[in-house]
């Protein structure tokens, strides 16, 4: 600006003009980004089942994780747990970004199984029923290990039932029981449940009953309870646990029966009851392999395929 020799204030020709006014330009969105590190945190609360459990798998202290949890459902500004935090429960928010968050720790162990070239690396879930957590995985699951030594594997027992709602979500596969000619994936074996009792004992001869038993949701269990209606026979839990060694020792000390497969059982300590003791033929069971219906990291495939063909083979042996 200047002024003319009358005094007018003009402006400086060299000097821009300022923009008209205009309506705001909006800012640009702002993307949020979820760090990985608060995906497996956030997997690792529900599948240990708590803040401390996950913690010291983590390596970690509890406030750390607590903390952690909190960055995430800020970042995605829903709540992902009940409150009160006393036992693990998701909400049905909480439920949608864990489906989400296996399948992008997949694919991220995938990429840098890619990127390195050949390696195969990542971490696989399996639930499997007692027999085979117990006895035929283990130097399998070693065999796959020793020539993949990047694969974490974390093998769970349970029963029938709960495997088979988690599968996907906590499991990446299964080796589960199911009734001839259910479920899906593919057929391993059959076996052929019976009822035990103590070899030097005769609590079958007790009225009620006396059971051992794997929890609710087992399908031997269901068997079992199905027959003993059937007969009008009454029954009560003398034991009931995860462990079915223990069960067996309840078993073979005479405190209860049990329903067995036949292939599992001692008969140096426990004896079969037959239609002639007045226990009915019970149906088979076909076991199956089964995987999650998602995204799997190639560990998973190529453990399955490595599963399947020693299973072939241990059934072609005499």
């Amino acid at each position: 600006m200047f002024i003319e020799a009358d005094g007018t204030l003009r402006q400086n020709p060299r000097m821009k003009s300022a923009p008209p006014p205009t309506s705001a330009t909006p800012s640009p969105v702002r993307t949020r980004v979820i760090e990985h590190d608060l995906l497996r945190v956030f997997v690792a609360v529900v599948d240990y089942g708590g803040f401390t459990a996950a913690a010291s798998v983590l390596h970690r202290t509890q406030a750390a994780v607590s903390l952690q949890i909190k960055r995430l459902e800020e970042t995605v500004q829903v709540a992902l747990f009940q409150h009160p935090r006393r036992a693990v429960q998701l909400t049905p928010r909480g439920e949608l970004l864990l489906e989400y968050a296996r399948r992008m720790i997949s694919l991220n162990d995938e990429a840098l199984s890619a990127v390195r070239g050949d390696e195969v690396t990542g971490r696989i879930r399996i639930g499997a029923i007692n027999n085979y957590a117990s006895g035929i995985l283990p130097p399998l699951l070693a065999e796959f290990c020793g020539m993949y030594p990047e694969v974490q594997i974390e093998v769970h027992t349970g029963v029938a039932a709960e495997m088979e709602k988690r599968l996907g979500s906590t499991y990446d596969m299964t080796i589960n029981l199911h009734p001839p000619g259910q479920g899906e994936g593919v057929l391993i074996s059959t076996q052929e449940p019976i009822w035990i009792t103590s070899l030097h004992n005769s609590p079958h001869e007790r009225d009620p009953l006396p059971l051992a038993l794997l929890p609710n949701g087992s399908l031997f269990r269901r068997y079992a309870l199905q027959a003993l209606a059937q007969m009008g026979r009454s029954w009560h839990l003398a034991q009931e646990s995860t462990n079915i060694q223990a069960v067996e020792a309840a078993t073979a000390a005479g405190l209860a029966l049990t329903v067995f497969q036949r292939k599992s059982v001692d008969f140096n300590r426990l004896r079969e009851l037959t239609e002639a003791d007045g226990f009915p033929k019970l149906p088979g069971a076909d076991v199956r392999l089964e995987i999650a219906e998602r995204y799997l990291p190639r560990a998973a495939l190529q453990l399955r395929e490595f599963l399947l063909e020693r299973f072939a083979q241990q059934a072609k042996a005499p």
